[in-house]
């Protein structure tokens, strides 16, 4: 009787996150059409002040290039990458148009499946695998990951980058990356985090006015956990921690040598002291894992 109920449970999530799924295609169907139309920040779904913070975040992800983190991101990803894609059928999770390294991947596994919720921006990315001449070993599906009908250990790999944030409860969908992933596969993800004092302040006087916030869940200190227990963590890193300490420098032109140095001491310190779950990780506001799946659920039971 237990089982059965948690059973109905769990089928309630997933019905209700698949609800706020066709609510975030809108969405996103919404930014692509603005994006093309060139009014990136006057989205018709969103509000005023879901379109100012997303200036605000977009004004944020200049500085952070500035600092090299995301270049430092991307360099990651494809040390992590490149010996597992040849002879790998890779799933780009969430990819949109394409992200940074889509089309990375998708010259170099033996198979590549993108997909996401947008079918514009999954047409957009198809166009641009055929004028790659990557087709038809590679291509791009709008879909619903948690309505996929994907046999069990479909792929080797799964690349999953600012996607996890978007379901409130990940256990569901960590157990779906675990049924569609051969054991011994790889998951590398890219979020946002919850954890450290400010951002978190800054995201609960934001969210009561937050358009998207049905399906905008920054990781908590619980989610790290959970991710930790359901596979096994080979590395983790954190950006915007102490990095974000040259941001204040590299707004301003007077101060932006001085921005550089901070940036160059503070991306060595991120690099060499959030590679572990512990307070400078949480003082971060993204995070990267690559994770190992061991071919069992080490997900609590959800029984």
């Amino acid at each position: 009787m237990k089982k059965a109920g948690n059973s109905a449970v769990n089928d309630d999530t997933r019905a209700h996150m698949l609800t706020i799924n066709r609510q975030q295609k809108d969405f996103y169907e919404s930014r692509f059409d603005a994006s093309r139309a060139g009014t990136r920040h006057q989205e018709r779904a969103a509000n005023t002040t879901t379109n100012w913070w997303s200036a605000l975040r977009h004004t944020v992800m200049q500085l952070r290039a500035q600092t090299g983190t995301d270049a430092q991101l991307e360099e990651l990803h494809r040390t992590w990458l490149t010996p597992e894609l040849p002879g790998a059928h890779v799933l780009d999770l969430g990819c949109f148009s394409g992200n940074p390294l889509s089309l990375w991947i998708a010259e170099r596994a033996e198979r590549y499946t993108g997909v996401d919720l947008s079918e514009q921006a999954i047409a957009e990315l198809n166009d641009k695998l055929t004028e790659r001449g990557l087709a038809p070993h590679a291509q791009a599906v709008a879909q619903d990951f948690l309505a996929n009908d994907y046999p069990d250990h479909s792929f080797d790999l799964v690349y999953a980058r600012s996607v996890l944030h978007h379901f409130q409860d990940i256990s569901v969908v960590l157990r779906e990356i675990q049924r569609v992933l051969r054991p011994g596969g790889l998951v590398i993800t890219f979020d946002p985090l919850a954890t450290e004092p400010f951002n978190r302040y800054a995201r609960a006087v934001y969210r009561p006015f937050q358009t998207d916030r049905s399906w905008e869940w920054p990781f908590t200190r619980k989610t790290l956990y959970t991710i930790a227990k359901s596979f096994t963590v080979e590395a983790i890193s954190g950006y915007g921690g102490m990095s974000k300490s040259a941001y204040p420098f590299l707004a301003f032109p007077p101060t932006q040598r001085v921005g550089q140095r901070v940036s160059r001491w503070a991306t060595a310190y991120d690099a060499r002291h959030t590679n572990h779950l512990g307070l400078p990780l949480y003082l971060c506001w993204g995070v990267t894992f690559r994770l190992r799946y061991q071919g069992f659920s080490r997900s609590p039971d959800p029984s």
